[in-house]
């Protein structure tokens, strides 16, 4: 299998460094396991509570902090997949015994999934979704 050409754009606008592969790593996970076209990419931005704050108020009608937003791209059938807001701050205090890398990549990992169709509103859909992203967490543990 050919390695994807994986042509994410990623905008940290928080105050952490952040190895940007954490998410390349999981992505290309996703585009084989999913069967995605090579080319699938989205857009990532890291930023903070205050942020946050404002896109889900303003996109989801919910005045609070949230760790991750996921917007579907507009066209159907595009290699562009869709937007992905992470709030690093809110992954950094919910990490619990995690390391912060590890819930970085579980956010992102949930996120794609969301893009991919997945969700989480019925019970049938969660226990899917959870299976699913549990499954890829330990492929991403493993290596």
């Amino acid at each position: 299998m050919n390695t994807p050409k994986i042509k994410t754009q990623i905008e940290n606008c928080s105050q952490y460094i952040i190895d940007e592969k954490i998410f390349f790593d999981v992505l290309k996970l996703i585009i084989q396991q999913e069967k995605l076209d090579e080319d699938s990419s989205v857009f990532l931005r890291l930023t903070d509570d205050d942020s946050i704050k404002i896109l889900n108020k303003k996109y989801l009608g919910r005045d609070e902090f949230t760790d991750v937003i996921s917007f579907s791209a507009e066209i159907p059938q595009s290699s562009f997949l869709g937007n992905i807001i992470i709030d690093v701050n809110v992954a950094n205090r919910q990490k619990g015994m995690a390391t912060f890398k590890d819930e970085l990549q579980k956010l992102f990992l949930h996120a794609l999934l969301h893009l991919l169709g997945y969700d989480h509103l019925a019970e049938k859909k969660m226990l899917e979704m959870s299976e699913k992203e549990q499954q890829y967490l330990n492929i991403i543990r493993e290596k």
